[in-house]
């Protein structure tokens, strides 16, 4: 039989079991694969732990763009001595003939491809309104598959293989469409099958549902939420398929599917809901139908929302004027080119422009850049430069489950030019010990841990605050990278004069792979400009009746610094607001206004610069959507509470809110792009509203937090120190 190589890829800690049992039925299959290689998908710790587990396999780093797609091909180019590269899924196992079925088929030299059938393992009972129809929903073989060995378009990705040779002539899997972390889409070996089959028109791509492989089905998975997720995905990943290759050969087995399979499930559930009175058959029916149409409406929503023009990312990059410019490439590890650059130019720590330029070739040249860039000067400071001794610095960052995104953050802030006096961790009610394995393991000594075992951002950061003894405070969260300046930048304004009770810094955008990124950053993302400014309520007063309610132009709590007795004098953040709790968010925005309301002048000092890794997949944009516009409904909410006297203040505001918001002169709507789905606009504005009620349950929720409960202490923060 010709040699086989097996990849195995993952990213998360939470499946270390699940990927040592798949390793493990691959090691012992009949046929012995030529390598196996295990693709760790941007998560260094996983893969240090799975290099000292296994030595006998090949952990590699994905060195592609993050998700599947980037990991296959690092798997793929791993495997370049075999003739064949098989795929199995990090929480499946394989039957010990697995191997050896798939590669038998290769004899015949028409074949391109084999896959496998694949088995469910349901964590939980199995559902009784899941129909066997929609088993692709998590991962698995499905009614309508072939019975026996078939010629298919595609297999099935959690079982697969193909000659190497096809990606040599038809490239990879390509990166930024399919699953990519938690992200619910696919599609992306549908896509590379398509290209496969027109490059090698004779070819064949063969199901063989006796090389099994048996699929884990978490309790999650099995849940309508999760259903409705999926479906919806792939309802988009197909629009993205037929973007990429055309609708004529992509949709074939998608009609065969609908008109066939699909009623005959329907018929089925309703006849065992009549001859066997079993109630799930007509949930079944149900959900066949529900299913349906939720994956139109996702292929439909995406097909209306993208512009007509295919989507290239776009590369970010930071030039220093001061030294010469340099070249930059635009070429990717899949082989699509980015299509042009956001740049950031700087003189040093003060940041001059920012220039977005298209470009079709695979180098940008510096006399490109010099077109575009023109002549800039440094923008001289407008504060005061009080000679004041320095003061003590300390740095607050609040996390939840995302250990690798925080020693990235973390390693950025030991690379600064000013450290910190200070440096506090709050494990926010975590669900694992990957932080504190994280602190323990790479910075013990360095960092101060504290675990907050109540979820909520403004509760997170008041424990951070209780644990410091530093007068200025930095806050920020674990998915950004820090600037070099980052720590001195932020400090300065509160050294400079003793009034500036809190800071908020720029928030540029740390890639722009996906078009949901671009949406973010067109949106507004999270910076106000280059030029630094005051707030206040004398001097530094703006104009308009929505002073100082909308706190959102003074910054966000990514990166934001206050005077700790400033903080405290104005009550701290409300533990009812913030990412967690049921306000979802809004913490910031209630302590910025605290601050000026407090008679304290709020400094933006666009120094203080901060890369954030914005949310690429449309489906976590609307949940981000979402949840601001809850955060700012349930931020309003708290005013009134707080001071019912505001509430006429807010209606006399409202007018002109509703044009800040919405109206033909708003800028907020004149940034968006036109590809800019207005559903994400919908979803906004209707969070708002449901921010009222959401911060009254998270306010009746944090006072029932706050009252101890059988004489036990509210916090404990000894045993989480490191």
């Amino acid at each position: 039989m010709c040699p086989i190589a097996v990849v195995i890829c993952a990213y998360s800690d939470e499946r270390r079991e699940q990927l040592g049992a798949a390793i493990g039925s691959v090691l012992n299959q009949r046929l012995r694969p030529e390598r196996v290689v295990v693709v760790i998908d941007h998560n260094e710790r996983l893969l240090r732990a799975i290099r000292a587990s296994f030595p006998e396999v090949g952990a590699v780093a994905n060195e592609g763009t993050q998700g599947l797609s980037g990991a296959r091909n690092t798997g793929v180019r791993a495997c370049a001595s075999t003739d064949v590269v098989a795929f199995l899924d990090d929480d499946a196992v394989a039957e010990p003939d697995w191997l050896e079925r798939l590669a038998s088929h290769y004899a015949d030299p028409a074949v391109v491809g084999v896959g496998g059938g694949v088995l469910p393992i349901w964590q939980s009972d199995r559902p009784s309104w899941f129909p066997e129809e929609c088993q692709w929903v998590v991962g698995c073989s499905y009614r309508g598959l072939p019975v026996g060995l078939r010629p298919v378009r595609n297999p099935i990705g959690c079982n697969m293989s193909f000659r190497r040779s096809v990606f040599e002539v038809a490239g990879g899997f390509r990166e930024g469409m399919g699953r990519s972390g938690q992200d619910a889409a696919g599609c992306e070996e549908t896509e590379l099958c398509i290209r496969v089959h027109r490059h090698y028109p004779n070819s064949v791509i063969l199901y063989d549902p006796d090389a099994v492989v048996h699929h884990h089905v978490t309790a999650e998975r099995s849940r309508w939420a999760y259903f409705r997720r999926r479906c919806l995905a792939e309802g988009r990943s197909k629009s993205a398929v037929i973007r990429a290759v055309g609708a004529g050969e992509t949709l074939g087995a998608e009609r065969a599917y609908v008109t066939r399979t699909l009623p005959a499930g329907v018929v089925r559930g309703l006849a065992d809901a009549v001859t066997r009175l079993d109630a799930g058959g007509l949930m079944r029916a149900g959900a066949i139908v529900a299913g349906l149409a939720l994956t139109t409406a996702g292929y439909l929503m995406a097909k209306s929302s993208r512009a007509a023009t295919t989507f290239r990312p776009i590369k970010v990059v930071c030039i220093d004027q001061e030294k010469p410019l340099p070249a930059i490439d635009l070429s990717r590890p899949d082989g699509v080119p980015y299509g042009g650059i956001f740049c950031l130019v700087r003189s040093g720590p003060q940041p001059l422009a920012i220039v977005e330029l298209e470009h079709e070739g695979l180098r940008v040249q510096p006399a490109d850049l010099v077109a575009k860039i023109g002549s800039l000067r440094s923008v001289a400071s407008t504060a005061a430069h009080r000679m004041r001794p320095k003061e003590r610095v300390a740095v607050v960052i609040a996390t939840r489950d995302r250990a690798d995104s925080l020693d990235r953050c973390l390693t950025s802030l030991f690379d600064q030019t000013r450290a910190p006096d200070e440096l506090v961790v709050v494990d926010n009610a975590p669900a694992s010990t990957a932080t504190a394995d994280l602190l323990s393991a790479r910075y013990r000594g360095r960092v101060h841990y504290v675990l907050e075992p109540t979820p909520g951002l403004g509760r997170a950061h008041n424990t951070g605050l209780r644990h410091v003894s530093s007068d200025i405070v930095l806050f920020t969260d674990d998915d950004v990278v820090l600037d070099r300046h980052w720590v001195e930048a932020m400090a300065a304004p509160m050294e400079e004069d003793g009034t500036v009770g809190c800071v908020t810094g720029l928030i540029l955008p740390a890639e722009l792979e996906t078009r949901a990124q671009v949406w973010t950053e067109r949106h507004g993302g999270f910076g106000k400009g280059l030029q630094r400014r005051a707030y206040d309520l004398k001097a530094n007063r703006p104009k308009g009746v929505l002073f100082p309610f909308t706190a959102g132009q003074f910054g966000s709590g990514a990166n934001m610094a206050f005077r700790a007795s400033a903080l405290r004098r104005a009550g701290g953040f409300d533990a009812a607001l913030g990412a967690g709790t049921l306000a979802r968010g809004g913490d910031d925005l209630a302590a910025f206004f605290a601050i000026v309301n407090g008679g304290f002048q709020l400094v933006y000092q666009p120094q203080g610069i901060i890369w954030h890794y914005h949310r690429r997949s449309e489906e976590g944009m609307r949940r981000q959507a979402y949840c601001y516009g809850m955060g700012l409904g349930a931020y309003l909410t708290k005013l009134v509470i707080d001071d019912p006297r505001r509430a006429l203040r807010l209606a006399v505001a409202f007018p002109a809110g509703i044009l800040h918001m919405a109206g033909p002169t708003s800028e907020k709507t004149a940034r968006l792009p036109s590809d800019y789905p207005r559903r994400l606009v919908w979803m906004e504005r209707l969070g708002i509203l449901a921010g009222v009620p959401g911060y009254l349950r998270s306010l009746a929720k944090r006072r029932h937090d706050d009252r101890p409960h059988d004489g036990l202490a509210a916090r404990q923060p000894a045993k989480g120190e490191v």
